[in-house]
């Protein structure tokens, strides 16, 4: 009697938790969603363009050692504002 009503309790605290996991899942699926469509609508605005454009003059110049003295001082500073 007492084991059933430990498996009885278990069974139902496993549907909970599977029905609580399935609304998650549904959650995580539509913010997915969401997302790609905010990403989409931006990489075709004027601000998108002009960051992917920025990006890629950056790519072509990555070798050259201005470049790379910039990214290093951005880098370090952006990694001090996080542990700062």
């Amino acid at each position: 009697m007492l084991i059933q009503r430990l498996l009885t309790k278990q069974q139902q605290k496993l549907t909970e938790l599977t029905a609580q996991s399935q609304l998650e899942q549904q959650l995580l699926l539509i913010r997915k969603q969401q997302l790609s469509e905010v990403s989409l609508s931006f990489i075709g605005s004027t601000p998108g363009l002009m960051l992917s454009f920025c990006a890629g003059c950056l790519f072509q110049l990555r070798h050259n050692s201005a470049v790379k003295m910039m990214r290093s001082l951005v880098g370090f500073r952006w990694i001090t504002r996080l542990i700062g």
